[in-house]
C-alpha cells in the first residue's frame, strides 16, 4: 500500500488554483507543493495538511489517497493483444471521425473535465455525509 496526495484533483475542483494561489494563501512554498503532488516528498507535517485542508475547505482524507501498489510483473500476452485490440479500435474511429478545431477538442475536454470534478465532489460529499 502506498499513500498518494490528490491537491491536484482538489486544486483543479476549487476553480483551477494553481499552485502558486495555494502557496501564497497557505504560506506554503510551490515547491512543497509540487513534491506532494509528484509524489517526491518524503512526507508531509501535520500543519501543512492542516493549512491545506483550511485553505480548500476539505478533510485529510480527501486529500491523501490510500493505494495498493501496482505489480512490477511485465503484462501478459493475452493483456498486451487486448491493449493492442483497443488502440486498434480507437485509432480507427479517430481516423473517420469528423475533423474538428483545437478549439473545439478543448472545448469538449474541459467539458469532461468539469463532468468528473463534479461526480468526484459528489462523492466526497457523500463520504463526507456517511462519516457525520
Amino acid at each position: 500500500m502506498q499513500i498518494r496526495f490528490n491537491l491536484a484533483l482538489i486544486r483543479a475542483m476549487r476553480g483551477k488554483l494553481t499552485q502558486r494561489e495555494v502557496a501564497l494563501a497557505t504560506g506554503l512554498s510551490q515547491k512543497t507543493l509540487s513534491a506532494l503532488e509528484t509524489g517526491t516528498s518524503k512526507g508531509v507535517e501535520f500543519a501543512t495538511l492542516a493549512k491545506l485542508c483550511q485553505f480548500l475547505k476539505c478533510a485529510p482524507n480527501d486529500l491523501l489517497i490510500l493505494e495498493d501498489e501496482a505489480d512490477d510483473l511485465p503484462p501478459s500476452k493475452e493483456s498486451l493483444s487486448k491493449a493492442r485490440e483497443i488502440i486498434g479500435r480507437g485509432l480507427e474511429r479517430a481516423m473517420k471521425a469528423q475533423k474538428r478545431t483545437p478549439e473545439e477538442i478543448w472545448a469538449d475536454f474541459d467539458a469532461l473535465r468539469t463532468k468528473i470534478a463534479a461526480e468526484q465532489v459528489g462523492s466526497l460529499k457523500d463520504q463526507t455525509k456517511r462519516r457525520a
